[in-house]
């Protein structure tokens, strides 16, 4: 009889480890595989802008250095000059037609910055949706191993107790058999030290994959690419101020030294078409992921630059 309570000391790590090694099912996972990709296709043209043509000083009189840039990134410097030589006429001395094109030039002008700002927008929102699908994914992930690691608790606690209740019952009992004590207490020892390797061999990974991976563009550049419209593109990778570095090498630059991912280890995850992560790698990419949507959502205050000029003038003097 007592062989058996010892087979079912011995057995415990066994039944509970079923529920340990258990991976997480299709139907969870599916859950969680929602498409952050545009539904219609994006047919870029490329054409870089340059950023540093000379600018004469009354070009710098109507609109500042920044604004100029972005017209070049909006493609939009030939209306501003038009608008410019419309303006140096004085608004009083406009003709019928010169108010009619200057109003239309001004109204191209600001459609170009609304549809800028809708770029922005649609790319942060996907930036946002991979976000949220990465931060879903490490929840799926630490509800499993911690479900996992309950089991184990339990289990350990259960054993701990069978094994104490069966030697003080042995000990107590008038027939009480000192090595059979010592065998069952080795048991449960043997019982515990199991659960305690379970415990380390759970499986704290989960396979995340990301086909269109706006990380990959940012640390490897590249002259274009499916995952940014131009603008934006361009945005991120043309320095304002010469001999300083782009936006998208500072944000390089800030990942390395926060020590956000290890590129020697995991590089090719990161920026590649996903693998297996463990929840805190989920962490990373959701928080590289934030900062890249962050500084795209931040060339919002630029575009509201060049409309404030458009609209009110130049405030102080030229840049």
């Amino acid at each position: 009889m007592t062989r058996y309570y010892l087979l079912c000391l011995l057995s415990v790590p066994c039944f509970f480890s079923c529920g340990t090694t258990k991976t997480i099912s299709k139907v969870q996972l599916q859950a969680q595989a929602v498409s952050c990709a545009p539904t219609t296709p994006r047919n870029y043209v490329w054409q870089t802008p340059d950023l540093h043509r000379p600018l004469t000083p009354a070009m710098l009189a109507r609109f500042s250095k920044k604004s100029w840039q972005l017209a070049s990134l909006l493609g939009i410097e030939g209306e501003l000059l038009q608008l410019m030589q419309l303006e140096e006429k004085g608004k009083a001395a406009f003709t019928t037609e010169d108010r009619l094109q200057w109003l239309e030039l001004k109204q191209h002008v600001a459609e170009r910055v609304d549809l800028a700002s809708l770029e922005i927008s649609a790319t942060a929102a996907e930036l946002d949706c991979e976000e949220e699908r990465a931060d879903q994914y490490k929840e799926l992930l630490r509800e499993k191993v911690s479900k996992a690691e309950r089991k184990i608790t339990v289990a350990a606690i259960i054993t701990g107790a069978a094994t104490g209740l069966l030697v003080g019952v042995m000990n107590l009992s008038n027939n009480g058999n000192e090595n059979l004590s010592e065998e069952i207490a080795i048991t449960g020892g043997i019982a515990e030290a199991t659960l305690g390797i379970l415990s380390l061999k759970i499986d704290r990974n989960i396979v995340f994959s990301h086909g269109r991976n706006h990380l990959q563009d940012i640390w490897f550049g590249a002259d274009s690419t499916n995952n940014f419209p131009p603008l934006i593109w361009y945005y991120l990778n043309l320095p304002f101020n010469a001999g300083a570095p782009s936006l998208r090498e500072s944000l390089k630059a800030q990942w390395l030294s926060m020590d956000q991912l290890s590129l020697k280890d995991r590089g090719s995850l990161y920026f590649g078409e996903g693998g297996k992560y463990s929840a805190d790698e989920l962490d990373d990419r959701s928080a590289m992921l934030d900062q890249l949507e962050a500084r795209i959502s931040l060339m919002k205050k630029d575009l509201q630059l060049i409309t404030k000029e458009l609209i009110e003038g130049k405030p102080g003097t030229a840049d």
